[in-house]
């Protein structure tokens, strides 16, 4: 028999890696977040504000008197600090009209308007210089010229004015008698920029009667004040009547060429400006409304016991709006109370059912940070989402109220939350969230226990059938499940209640089966990628693409390491089957064997499934072989970040070998050193792996079917009963190693785990037949490819295919 690859070794991983949920949720963490979410919570809850004893006066009292209870009229029963909204909102004015309007300079305006020139020149000169022979004469040529000339020049006039603008005729007649000149391109390019020598605005009444202007000059972020006067600022006429005088003055647009040219260059110069400086109306209402928005209010202080207004006294505009203040501030004082016991509902109710559920499950299974921090986001946004729709609601129902609002109600997708947590979570943090949203929902609508058992019902039905949905039809058919459910509810409260017609009870259930079939599964599904990303959870969607044997990294792998390939769908195949029996995810566990070697693929020819005669490892030192073989843990994580694989993936890939040694070196190590006398004993540091091992019981699965199939590749014929000691073996070197002792992997489960692996292998490595020579030779396509291979080799010949 053969020495075992490397690969027989069981394996090991790369740094340690957090748990598949992240750190344990710790007391202080807890508290903190006990906190927060009663908080956040509360704000849902607190529907009724209770108003202080505060006269409830209108427009409709000004002018007539007061009526009080008592003769000294109404005094103020504390101190109220009110707000003067006049004077206030003089001030604030006073604050806008102090920040100067904001205009952009661009300077690129006249890099543009001279990149455009130059292209319009060179194309006409270009273009001229073929035509010269029908283009010297000028205007004479363009007309007894052949057509050929005449569609030339036509063209070419086209293109110049693409470039530009449509011109007079007779300034492209004499720009085409100039030949379109480098002179004559320089004196308009001069005129030009002597007009940009200030900034350009459109027009006068742009600036307004603003005093000064802040200016930022575009792409460097520089501002300054410049007044808008004349010659700090122009506008376009006056840009353009600046380029006629300089023009004007001798010398300065060619004095040698013929008038007409010159006429066309200052033209062509005065409509060549635009503006470069235009005002930036966003910024300056930005910086106008910051101005306002920091001026603080001018407040009217009225002292405790201060008469507020007389009995008899005539009711004026500054009478309401005291009173208005004092009512605010009174129903803020009532929103505190509310608030403050909101939160302390919210703060009892999540602390005994979290208290209870980490109590009843085992240390493995307690929710990690990251499982906490989900369900308390899905949580706020569970009721603040049916906060907003009961706010929508009642506005439709006010419009028109055909619709009972028991019925807009029944629309809300409560059920989503607790969905969305069995997706990516598990059973006991789904009745964990559905006991505590369902509370909560009472409470926000007034204390109703018919509607705090709707939603725990379309919760909890939610979250069983979601435990079956397998695809997006089965997440719809769970939506159908939780509608049914919803329906039956409120008809049956309906009908228990006594109260309302048979007509709102089936539209109020008819609502409920609708909305809730279609939007609890349309949210989950919508919300299910967002929470993969920002949490890091595999839904089974996720998983069942990459589960699908097209996903790029098996794709490269089936192609750099064939082997390790085989070798993980064999793994994926033993952990499948044995995943369900023992209550596991089974697409997880297979998913996760597909990729937990991926690794390998850096490096294949290390490994003894990819190896086809010569070892690498033949000259290499024990020690570094197993620094290499190591390697493929970390080389699968750097692959699995590349590929954005699932937290649970990764977690896979860095602990299927746990802490274990990578014994087959080790053992070679060991043996070298029988053999030099007096060399130090090899550091065991080196041969292992630095774990961590498996957090969770699907990576525990893997560890052990990766080993169970890497060792019975070893076996030539291997029988059911060395099948099954070999599969004991591992089973008890595993245990024993302590490696099993983080995750929730019991004996019996270990007993499940040895007979379907032994199925399992059973069929994959199960006897064939043997055929008779005549048989295999005389019509080898009735046969399995396997047989005829398995019986060429025996006979010492060539497979059909090789031959």
């Amino acid at each position: 028999m053969p020495p075992p690859s490397p690969e027989s070794a069981p394996p090991e991983a790369p740094p340690p890696a957090a748990p598949p949920g992240g750190e344990r949720t710790t007391p202080g963490f807890a508290l903190v977040l006990l906190v927060l979410v009663a908080a956040a919570a509360s704000l849902a809850l607190t529907r009724g504000l209770t108003a202080q004893a505060v006269p409830e006066l209108g427009a409709a009292d000004v002018g007539k008197p007061f009526q009080s209870t008592s003769p000294a009229g109404l005094k103020a029963a504390r101190d109220y600090d009110v707000v003067d909204r006049g004077r206030t909102e003089v001030r604030r004015l006073e604050a806008r009209s102090s920040v100067l309007s904001v205009y952009d300079y661009n300077p690129g305006v006249l890099v543009e308007a001279r990149a455009a020139l130059h292209e319009a020149f060179s194309e006409l000169r270009a273009t001229l210089a073929r035509l010269e022979p029908e283009t010297r004469t000028g205007t004479r040529a363009r007309r007894a010229g052949p057509p050929e000339s005449s569609l030339g020049l036509l063209a070419v006039r086209e293109a110049f004015e693409k470039r530009l603008f449509p011109l007079e005729d007779e300034d492209f007649q004499a720009l085409v008698q100039a030949h379109a000149s480098r002179e004559s391109q320089d004196a308009v390019d001069a005129l030009l920029q002597h007009a940009y020598l200030s900034p350009v605005v459109a027009s006068r009444e742009e600036l307004g009667s603003a005093s000064a202007l802040a200016v930022r000059q575009l792409g460097e972020g520089v501002e300054r004040i410049t007044s808008p006067s004349t010659p700090s600022v122009l506008d376009v006429r006056e840009a353009r009547a600046e380029v006629e005088r300089f023009a004007s003055l001798p010398g300065n647009l060619l004095p040698d060429a013929p008038a007409a040219l010159r006429r066309a260059v200052l033209r062509l110069a005065k409509r060549l400006v635009r503006p470069d400086l235009t005002v930036n109306t966003a910024e300056t209402e930005a910086r106008r409304t910051a101005a306002a928005a920091a001026v603080k209010d001018a407040i009217i202080q009225v002292k405790r016991g201060q008469k507020v207004i007389g009995d008899g006294d005539l009711v004026t505009e500054d009478h309401l709006r005291l009173l208005e203040a004092m009512r605010a501030q009174s129903d803020q004082l009532d929103r505190v109370q509310v608030q403050l016991g909101a939160m302390g509902v919210v703060a009892l109710l999540l602390w005994a059912a979290w208290s209870f559920q980490r109590r009843a499950f085992s240390q493995r299974r307690r929710p990690s940070r990251r499982d906490a921090l989900l369900l308390s986001v899905v949580l706020v946004g569970v009721l603040a989402g049916c906060r907003l729709w009961m706010l929508l609601a009642e506005a439709l129902h006010d419009r028109s109220g055909r619709i009972p609002l028991e019925a807009l109600y029944a629309l809300m997708p409560v059920a989503a939350g607790a969905m969305l947590v069995r997706f990516v979570l598990d059973a006991r943090a789904a009745l964990f969230f559905s006991v505590v949203a369902s509370c909560l929902l009472g409470v926000m609508l007034g204390n109703s226990v018919p509607w705090a058992i709707f939603a725990l019902v379309g919760s909890l039905v939610a979250a069983d059938h979601i435990g079956r949905a397998k695809d997006r039809a089965g997440i719809f058919r769970a939506g159908v499940a939780v509608g049914l459910a919803s329906a039956a509810v409120l008809a049956a409260f309906a009908l228990a209640d006594g109260k309302g017609t048979l007509q709102d009870t089936a539209v109020t259930a008819g609502f409920a089966l609708v909305g809730t079939a279609i939007g609890v599964p349309m949210a989950v599904l919508a919300l299910t990628p967002l929470v993969e990303v920002v949490f890091g959870y595999a839904s089974d969607l996720r998983l069942l693409e990459l589960a699908n044997l097209n996903h790029p990294a098996l794709k490269e792998l089936i192609v750099r390491s064939p082997g390790t390939y085989h070798h993980s769908i064999l793994v994926g195949s033993l952990v499948e089957s044995v995943a369900e029996e023992i209550g596991c995810n089974p697409l997880l566990a297979r998913t996760c064997a597909y990729y937990h070697d991926i690794g390998k693929g850096k490096n294949p020819l290390y490994f003894g499934e990819n190896q086809k005669g010569e070892n690498p490892h033949d000259c290499l030192a024990p020690a570094m072989s197993a620094v290499i073989i190591k390697r493929h843990v970390t080389d699968g994580l750097e692959l699995a970040r590349q590929y954005r694989l699932p937290r649970a993936v990764v977690d896979v890939i860095a602990q299927h070998h746990g802490s274990r040694l990578v014994g087959y070196f080790h053992h070679k190590a060991l043996r070298e050193l029988e053999q030099r006398e007096g060399s130090p004993a090899p550091d065991e540091a080196i041969y292992r792996y630095p774990g961590p091992k498996p957090q969770f019981r699907e990576a525990a699965l893997v560890m052990i079917a990766d080993a169970v199939e890497a060792a019975s590749r070893s076996m030539p014929e291997p029988t059911r009963e060395e099948l099954q000691a070999l599969v004991q073996r591992i089973i008890n070197v595993v245990f024993s190693e302590g490696q099993l002792d983080e995750c929730d992997l019991t004996l019996r489960d270990l007993n499940v785990l040895a007979r379907s692996f032994l199925h399992t292998l059973e069929a994959i490595y199960h006897a064939r037949p043997e055929y008779p020579p005549g048989a295999v030779g005389g019509r080898p396509q009735q046969l399995g490819l396997a047989s005829v291979v398995a019986e060429s080799r025996r006979a010492g010949g060539t497979p059909p295919a090789r031959r």
